[in-house]
């Protein structure tokens, strides 16, 4: 009961600050997820939420969607998903845990020297598909390697 209610306050939380200051939500809320859930199964949990917070606000803003640069963004984030796809069904869990530290270490200080929005022209859109479809894939629920948390072969 403990561990529901701090995963509550701490979705409750982030998910304030991140209204507040328009981004962050997922990455504060990753550690806990990963301290309560353990690292593979703290990814597909966040993907749930994030998946509904994010599908929310496209429904909300579905008339101001640019929708060539929808399709400029997945020519990027589509392949590099499948890409990390495979990467997070076959990495062994400490090297998972570590690579997780440094996205979250990045992230800061990616906000921290780089404050403002760039200016980015196609290619560089697509460049940051790859990287966030990269990133985000191993999120996806129903993913490879699910049960070798449990001690359960594949």
């Amino acid at each position: 009961m403990l561990t529901v209610l701090l995963v509550v306050i701490a979705a409750y939380g982030t998910a304030t600050l991140s209204a507040v200051a328009g981004f962050g939500g997922g990455v504060l809320l990753l550690p806990v997820f990963v301290k309560v859930f353990g690292a593979r199964d703290a990814i597909a949990v966040l993907t749930v939420a994030q998946l509904a917070s994010n599908g929310r606000r496209v429904w909300f803003n579905r008339d101001e969607i640019d929708r060539r640069l929808v399709g400029v963004f997945a020519y990027g984030a589509i392949p590099a998903a499948a890409a990390g796809a495979w990467l997070f069904a076959t990495a062994p869990l400490p090297a998972l845990t570590r690579l997780i530290g440094v996205f979250l270490l990045v992230m800061v200080a990616w906000r921290r020297w780089r404050p403002r929005a760039a200016s980015l022209n196609d290619a560089a859109f697509a460049a940051i598909g790859a990287a966030s479809g990269f990133g985000s894939a191993p999120r996806a629920p129903g993913r490879a390697g699910a049960d070798e948390d449990r001690g359960r072969p594949r």
